[in-house]
């Protein structure tokens, strides 16, 4: 039997065959698999802190309102509550968590949310400073950051701007925690 040009031509037509029928099945797989569309606050809660911990102080901030906005701009069940409560008090420095019980936290944090709930207030916007606008400084030998942060607030019909400076200070393993924060001076209106 001889061997030529046709039985390549064969052979191509067969292997490339073979791949358009895998790569049609391999899609149509794919395309038949609904998508499965998360919450806020599921997206929120599927960060692992351990391996994917916030790099910076800006995106431990930013982090830290998104858990925010789940609190006050949905409506967490108690197991979520519990869980988003959680994941704050892993970007706490542990001077800040040691201030309180993780219960009495919890409590509080139940009766702030009833509050704004009951008031109809919700945390419509965030606007947080820049990386360049973190100040850096040494405090007792640890480094330390702060941030400004702008909360918008709705109640109703009328809006109120809430700016606060967070206070973050680097643990012993290089991560950025979370060691307190104030309202800026003068800054918050209604």
């Amino acid at each position: 039997m001889r061997k030529g040009p046709k039985s390549a031509a064969v052979l191509a037509v067969m292997v490339i065959t073979v791949f358009a029928l895998y790569y049609y099945l391999v899609n149509k797989v794919e395309r038949s698999s609904p998508e499965v569309e998360t919450t806020a606050i599921q997206d929120v809660l599927l960060r692992n802190l351990e391996t994917d911990y916030p790099a910076t102080v800006r995106e431990v901030i930013k982090y830290y309102n998104e858990i925010m906005s789940c609190y006050y701009s949905e409506s967490p069940t108690d197991e979520e509550l519990k869980d988003l409560a959680d994941k704050a008090l892993e970007l706490y420095d542990t001077e800040l968590v040691n201030f309180q019980s993780e219960e009495m936290y919890l409590a509080d944090l139940k009766t702030e949310i009833a509050g704004f709930a009951s008031s109809g207030t919700v945390l419509s916007h965030v606007a947080l400073s820049s990386s360049t606008a973190v100040d850096y400084f040494t405090y007792n030998g640890r480094e330390c950051a702060q941030i400004r942060c702008i909360y918008t607030m709705r109640q109703k019909t009328s809006m109120m701007t809430i700016k606060e400076i967070y206070v973050l200070r680097k643990d012993d393993n290089g991560r950025w925690k979370i060691l307190g924060w104030t309202p800026a001076e003068d800054e918050t209106t209604e």
